[in-house]
């Protein structure tokens, strides 16, 4: 059985540690937090675990087979690139760095020392989104014109990070998983209500080589919670909503058919629309996050690379840094390249 440690016991490193254990294929052999009172809490379900403030005090076990980091995000490279440095396999949350440049060094680092460097791109595990990727890939939506992701709520409000990489990070992951691409330019607006420089309402659109756009609307101040994502296609139409558990896809037979021109005549309109049945198929709901572990002990045990392996984590990273960029320059569009190093 692997040996695991968990770097950070907040929020989402509880979740971690029952995902992991849950794979009756590894096991929580460290718990390592700055905050006692948190670190002494989550120990309680874990009484075999051995617990630590230094993360340095896991890394040098020569039993402890990897690493699951989940820490603030300015934190993420510097653990990551130790724990790569101390030849343990890394399961690090999204954003994977700050910044491209770190990420690069993630990537190459990882190779030197031959360990799996995953980034917790959660969705990309998740049974829901998956069968959205299919019904792009098979066609039935037809050509993709565009993708609209709305991720909001009211709060939780943050002051390390904006809700763009906070919140948006999800959805330009998906939307690399779902295109099986990455966009070529982004154009990104943002307002800073609460907090001075954390901008907590964000706009952004990005184009794909394709020619598919995606615009996320990413805010902590909206009065409704929601997770959804539309896709419009050229064939029909279909939407993806997190919180619907019954029905979490549609699909809409809905298109326009233009017979070469505009109609210049309401009645000559009406019968290019295309209004058909709307579907609701049947999908086997799964637990993401058990997954997404399942999936790095797989990865650990037969020495293959991650689907949302380091490159994942990069173009998310590069995604961001340019919305970054196109935000502090008046929503300029910014193009993204994926470096040649890489």
């Amino acid at each position: 059985m692997l040996q695991i440690g968990l770097i950070g016991t907040g929020y989402w490193g509880p979740n971690l540690a029952r995902s992991i254990e849950s794979t009756n294929k590894a096991s929580i052999r460290w718990l390592c937090d700055l905050d006692s009172e948190r670190l002494a809490a989550l120990s309680a379900k874990y009484p075999l675990a051995r617990t630590t403030r230094d993360y340095e005090e896991i890394l040098a076990d020569e039993n402890l087979d990897g690493v699951a980091i989940s820490t603030p995000a300015t934190t993420h490279f510097a653990i990551a690139n130790r724990a790569i440095e101390a030849k343990k396999h890394v399961l690090v949350e999204k954003p994977m760095t700050e910044n491209s440049e770190q990420a690069i060094r993630l990537i190459q680092n990882a190779l030197k020392q031959k360990v799996v460097l995953m980034v917790g791109h959660v969705f990309e595990y998740n049974s829901t989104v998956r069968a959205l990727k299919q019904l792009i890939v098979s066609g039935e939506l037809g050509s993709i014109y565009y993708i609209n992701f709305e991720r909001t709520n009211l709060g939780p409000v943050r002051t390390d990070v904006n809700a763009l990489v906070d919140l948006a990070s999800h959805d330009v992951s998906i939307m690399c998983f779902l295109l099986d691409s990455t966009p070529q330019d982004v154009t990104a607006r943002g307002q800073a209500f609460l907090n001075a420089g954390v901008e907590d309402a964000v706009f952004t659109t990005f184009t794909f080589p394709q020619g598919t756009i995606a615009h996320v609307h990413a805010s902590w101040l909206n009065p409704r919670k929601v997770r959804r994502i539309t896709v419009v296609g050229s064939r029909k139409m279909a939407i993806w909503d997190d919180l619907d558990l019954k029905n979490p896809i549609q699909i809409f037979d809905k298109r326009i058919d233009l017979p070469g021109e505009i109609p210049d005549t309401y009645m000559a309109y009406k019968t290019i629309v295309v209004e058909g049945n709307t579907f609701t198929p049947k999908i086997q709901l799964n637990q993401p996050l058990l997954a997404e572990c399942e999936h790095f002990i797989d990865c650990i045990e037969n020495k293959g690379n991650p689907l949302s392996d380091g490159y994942s984590g990069l173009r998310v990273v590069l995604s961001l840094e340019a919305a970054m960029k196109s935000m502090a320059n008046h929503s300029r569009i910014v193009t993204i390249e994926i470096p040649n190093s890489v």
